[in-house]
């Protein structure tokens, strides 16, 4: 321990001698190790060790599929719901949750509160408590039982002022009294960016058989301590199966491929980032490895300098492996000093990794620096220290102090040997360099192609809002149409509207639905699920509005009301798949039971993109869809309480945001409207995590060119301050400083030509991941590669060219004194 602390106290003392040397050092490691802090920090925050859950690993969500009907991740229904809820013996917990949103008056305008509605054990699940009062019981689950609340800690902060005796205070939303009994704490929000928790409160007939298939509600469940996830797996197999073997399902599971299956919480809600982080997470490895070979070689550089020292220490008695020990000791020190700069650059890193994040991503997410990030960063930080340090002390442990005390600044066979390991190091920084700058190049080839593809739509000039109506004030479906209507005529007649529409669930919302339907006069045979679609009620002149192109028939009109002839419109998708080869206007289908009127088809539209620009559009997370074709329905006919709002502009669309305000306020001035963005905005947050991840892949590849440039500077200004003599020499037999200038700089370039060659040859292995993730790029693409390659070698020549120029200033008789 003694020797230790002599050694520790000794790389401290040489560390201060050198401050130009040590400021680098320090500095290049807690770029590399800040880097690496950050990213971590948000795959544990978000895959690991979610902020506000306990036990993420025993937590899980629980979900359907229709394997026949291309739904391969949706809700499930209340009936599913039971068999988990009843089965103790694998889950401690289960609860089910539905979106419910909630007007809330006060001041000038009024608010919308983002709710959800929960059973009872929502909370218990979690495994979380209040912060201020209780949550639900189960009585309080019940009809006519559920006028309780349970606030969000944000929502009591900027509504209620944090006021703690807000608890069995009475407000009213949706105009009725509800008490709020809780206050979640801060790291609670769950789902995400909820406002406030009610009873979801179902009736008994909502469990019956009968409803098996309306998927409509999220359900989580906690593993018992005990369980493990395939034991949920192989409950809900034999759940299915039992579902599929019974009568009253009429064989309707079997024919769709219906069945029930679970997902790991963490990567339901964010497994469409996973790979994205995982990408991300490897590219800044490479910009710490990138860090580390510059350290190395400074150190390296710095040994070779200090070898007499060395020789002098072994002549006189020390141990060779005894001084590895003490350049081992400085490399921790800078590692521990490095690791120290790099939490600071990862905390405020992370803050901009949370600003630059897509808002459904970032909204309510709490990343920190917790335990295991700290963890990460200390074995980060000593294997650093390990990787760029250990070429140094092999170097002294292996020193010849005779040799070294006998030889001048000439390169002998053990000095070359040590110049080609540095050359090798910068080499494999410049050939990593690449490897990033070339992922980086590929992405963004690949968003580029993305922003002009045609989603079926003029998306440009659309502002779009979203509003509920309170169910007690407008209880029918004449009133929910009447208020619609009316917003709908104020709003068109709004300067700066070129048009006005409705319509629901919207393009790139973040909503979806799907449901089966029936054709007349077609019966599906033994073992075909029938025919199914996603689904969408519109407004007159919404195909207008957003510009989707009418193929042939007619739009709804105003005439398309309550008490008219039922209609409907598909689009080319769905005509092709169930109407091949025929005229489908005039043809008829049905979305309900028997009592349901048929429905005439009267046009036929283009397909639209609904939740993604490109890729399959398939259900999973929050967007419910089969991705097959589509059909609407009128909204004037097929009422809707909570609808979007589309305007198209005709200068700006942010400025309609007060436009739309004040048409709904003139016909109710207690609604409210929320969700005010435009279609561009919502485009880009569907594409959001892939954005995300170029923009951060562009920056840790900028960083490794950077910290590569930096590198082939100090390797060839180190060459040329051991080559003074040489260069003398030359210059004194007649070498003109253009004569040196292009032997330095050809010793740089065959350092560049080498590490491209490296590098494309590594690119062209690992890019080939990155394939699933690129619009109509190859990942091995010539152009950016070649392109790429050259920007490298540029940069690595002009790192060179200061010590280049340095070398043609040498003066022959300095030089041949120099020592």
């Amino acid at each position: 321990m003694t020797t230790f602390l002599q050694d520790l106290r000794y790389a401290v003392r040489m560390l201060l001698k050198n401050p130009g040397f040590t400021v680098v050092a320090v500095l290049t490691l807690a770029l590399g190790i800040g880097a690496n802090t950050a990213i971590f920090s948000v795959v544990n925050g978000l895959l690991l060790h979610p902020y506000g859950i306990a036990h993420p690993e025993r937590l899980l969500a629980v979900r359907v599929r229709y394997e026949k009907l291309n739904l391969k991740n949706i809700a499930i229904s209340a009936p599913d719901f039971t068999f988990v809820r009843d089965n103790k013996q694998t889950f401690a917990a289960s609860a089910i949750q539905t979106e419910s949103d909630f007007n809330y008056a006060t001041g000038s305008w009024p608010l919308r509160l983002r709710g959800a509605r929960v059973s009872s054990q929502w909370f218990d699940v979690f495994e979380t408590k209040p912060l201020l009062g209780r949550v639900f019981t189960p009585e309080e689950d019940q009809p006519n039982a559920d006028r309780e609340v349970v606030l969000a800690y944000h929502t009591w902060k900027s509504i209620f002022g944090g006021e703690t005796g807000v608890v069995d205070r009475s407000v009213q939303l949706n105009q009725q009294p509800y008490k709020i009994i809780g206050v979640m704490p801060e790291n609670f929000q769950w789902p995400s960016q909820t406002d406030l928790w009610a009873p979801l409160a179902l009736p008994p007939n909502a469990f019956v058989i009968d409803n098996i298939f309306n998927e409509s509600y999220f359900a989580v469940a906690r593993l018992q301590a005990n369980a493990k996830f395939s034991h949920a797996a192989t409950f809900l197999n034999m759940t299915s199966q039992q579902i599929i073997d019974d009568p009253r399902t009429q064989g309707y599971p079997k024919a769709s491929g219906w069945s029930l299956f679970a997902v790991p919480f963490t990567e339901f809600v964010y497994g469409d980032v996973r790979t994205p982080l995982l990408i991300l997470l490897g590219a800044v490895s490479f910009v710490l490895l990138i860090a580390c070979s510059n350290v190395a070689g400074l150190l390296l550089a710095r040994a070779s300098a200090r070898a007499k020292e060395f020789s002098i220490r072994t002549a006189l008695g020390g141990s060779p492996w005894r001084l590895a020990r003490q350049m081992l000791t400085e490399s921790v020190v800078l590692a521990g000093i490095g690791m120290a700069f790099g939490l600071l650059l990862a905390s405020q890193a992370v803050r901009a990794l949370l600003w630059l994040a897509p808002e459904n991503l970032s909204g309510g997410l709490s990343i920190h620096l917790d335990f295991y990030v700290l963890l990460f960063t200390a074995l980060l930080a000593g294997a650093s220290a390990v990787i760029f340090g250990a070429a140094p002390a092999w170097q002294i442990a292996f020193l010849d102090p005779q040799q070294n005390l006998k030889q001048g600044r000439g390169m002998t066979d053990g000095s070359r040997g040590r110049h080609l390991f540095r050359s090798g190091l910068v080499v494999a920084e410049l050939s990593l360099a690449l490897v990033l700058l070339a992922s980086a190049g590929v992405f963004v080839k690949s968003l580029s192609k993305l922003k002009d593809v045609d989603v079926g739509f003029r998306p440009h000039g659309l502002m779009t809002a979203a509003f509920a109506l309170p169910e007690r004030q407008y209880d029918t479906p004449a009133k929910q149409i009447a208020f619609l209507s009316s917003a709908l005529d104020r709003l068109s007649n709004s300067p700066g509207v070129e048009s006005a529409a409705a319509g629901v669930p919207l393009p790139f919302s973040g909503f979806g639905g799907s449901a089966s339907f029936r054709i007349e006069g077609r019966v599906s045979p033994p073992g075909d699920p029938g025919p199914h679609g996603d689904i969408r009620a519109v407004s007159p002149r919404y195909f207008e509005t957003m510009g989707i192109r009418l193929v042939r028939g007619r739009a709804f009109t105003d005439q398309d009301r309550l008490g008219g002839q039922p209609v409907a419109i598909v689009d080319e998708n769905l005509a092709r798949d169930y109407w091949p080869d025929q005229d489908v206007i005039g043809k008829r289908l049905r979305n309900g039971g028997d009592k349901t009127p048929w429905k005439t088809i009267v046009g036929v539209v283009a397909p639209v993109r609904h939740s993604q620009v490109v890729g399959e559009e398939s259900s999973g997370g929050a967007v419910q869809g089969s991705g097959k074709g589509v059909y609407y329905f009128p909204l004037y006919q097929e009422n809707s309480s909570a609808v979007f709002l589309i305007a198209r502009a005709s200068g700006n669309p942010a400025a309609l945001e007060g436009t739309i305000r004040a048409a709904v306020h003139q016909v109710d001035p207690s609604q409210p409207v929320s969700d005010l963005k435009t279609m561009d905005d919502r485009i880009t947050i569907s594409m959001g995590p892939r954005r995300s991840a170029v923009a951060l892949l562009s920056v840790f590849a900028a960083m490794a060119l950077t910290l590569a440039a930096v590198g082939l500077f100090g390797l060839i200004r180190y060459n040329v301050t051991q080559r003074i003599q040489e260069i003398g020499v030359r210059m004194a037999l007649g070498a003109s400083p253009r004569d040196v200038l292009r032997m330095v700089l050809g010793e740089s370039l065959r350092l560049a030509t080498l590490g491209v060659v490296g590098g494309l040859i590594a690119a062209f292995a690992l890019t080939r991941v990155l394939a699933s993730l690129l619009y109509e790029v190859s990942a091995t693409d010539p152009l950016t590669f070649a392109s790429m390659a050259v920007l490298l070698t540029l940069v690595a020549l002009l790192a060179s060219w200061i010590p280049a120029r340095r070398a043609t200033r040498v003066d022959p008789l300095v030089a041949l004194r120099y020592e």
